[in-house]
């Protein structure tokens, strides 16, 4: 029984500007996409997936020539944990945002 209220991940992936920058969790809150919207369509993810929530993401790095690899979505780059960033020069960190996305378990009712 599918509730009318459900937000799917196709709902909201139709309705982001293709050049947001777009990192997808699965239940168990392991990046399964990371990149850009207008790539999330040529993924794997079935777009009937339901949303369980969905928000804002902001991760601080050091500052480097290429801060994000959007081509990988294994792992994280290793972000700064905000007790150090007294550590740093304010140029010395950049940060990121890009829209977080929770899938429900395929598994729940």
């Amino acid at each position: 029984m599918v509730m009318e209220n459900e937000i799917r991940l196709g709902d909201i992936m139709d309705k982001l500007t293709p050049s947001d920058r777009v990192v997808i969790y699965n239940a168990a809150r392991q990046v399964v996409y990371r990149g850009y919207a207008a790539n999330a369509v040529h993924g794997t993810l079935n777009p009937q997936r339901r949303i369980k929530k969905m928000g804002l993401g902001m991760e601080t790095y050091r500052a480097t020539e290429q801060m994000w690899d959007w081509e990988k979505t294994d792992r994280l780059p290793e972000q700064i944990p905000v007790e150090q960033f007294g550590k740093y020069r304010v140029e010395d960190l950049q940060h990121i945002l890009y829209i977080r996305i929770e899938l429900k378990s395929e598994f729940e009712q």
